[in-house]
């Protein structure tokens, strides 16, 4: 007899959230598994910067679950502070405008690496909401395809808790079907080509996500203020990729 690892994870546990992002993978997972939204606290992190694109997603699955008797939870972040006060993201990262390479060069413009700005302004303000809630089964729609090597898998536990991911096995092409067929609501990010939502519009980082252009072309006055940020980080990796010889 096969066991459904879905049952089986939710008779195993009583404190459950599913972290519901608004993006494709989210969303599709969140509703495959309707038949289990009282079950779980579904929670939404929003960082203060997200795309309308994503808020009407949110907004539109928010009107569903209310519907169906259940809450959408959101906690928030502020990544406009962060940028200010420790920097602006980026895939590469002078090391004289790193926190503490400043105090040695005293270089003015702050640059913080794309991992660290998305740690502390979306993984740790819901893990903190976790902890706060006792959860003990995080679900989430993340796919295997998405990582050359997958730093978890449905099943596994970390720092108390156990994650399951009812989509690992599905590629993008499938969510996107999915969604279609159940007219379900999905951003226009992917008419585009994006393989994953970009999580916050003056993001400075993820350089392959394709943002600039679609910026530029849906969103331009934010397009302008992305360019010029752009710009600076640009004018600080120039000034440090001078010091190499060829």
């Amino acid at each position: 007899m096969t066991t459904d690892p879905v049952a089986s994870a939710f008779a195993r546990h009583k404190r459950i959230a599913f972290q519901f992002s608004g993006g494709r993978d989210s969303t599709a997972a969140l509703y495959l598994l309707r038949p289990y939204w009282y079950f779980m606290t579904v929670i939404h992190l929003d960082t203060g910067d997200q795309f309308p694109e994503t808020r009407a997603v949110v907004a539109a699955v928010g009107r569903d679950l209310l519907a169906a008797g259940v809450d959408l939870v959101v906690i928030r972040s502020d990544v406009s502070g962060y940028r200010e006060q420790v920097g602006l993201a980026s895939d590469l990262v002078p090391v004289d405008n790193s926190q503490f390479g400043r105090l040695v060069s005293g270089r003015e413009v702050k640059v913080v690496g794309r991992y660290e700005c998305c740690v502390q302004n979306l993984m740790l303000p819901m893990n903190r909401a976790m902890l706060e809630r006792g959860i003990t089964l995080l679900v989430r729609g993340q796919r295997d395809d998405e990582y050359a090597k997958q730093p978890m898998r449905s099943g596994d536990v970390s720092d108390g808790f156990e994650v399951l991911y009812p989509i690992q096995s599905w590629t993008g092409e499938q969510v996107s079907k999915y969604l279609s067929d159940n007219a379900l609501p999905l951003a226009k990010f992917y008419e585009r080509g994006a393989k994953r939502a970009p999580e916050c519009m003056g993001c400075t980082a993820w350089w392959d996500e394709g943002r600039a252009e679609y910026l530029k072309q849906y969103h331009p006055a934010k397009f302008e203020d992305y360019r010029k940020n752009m710009k600076v980080i640009r004018i600080e990796i120039d000034r440090q990729y001078a010091f190499l010889n060829d």
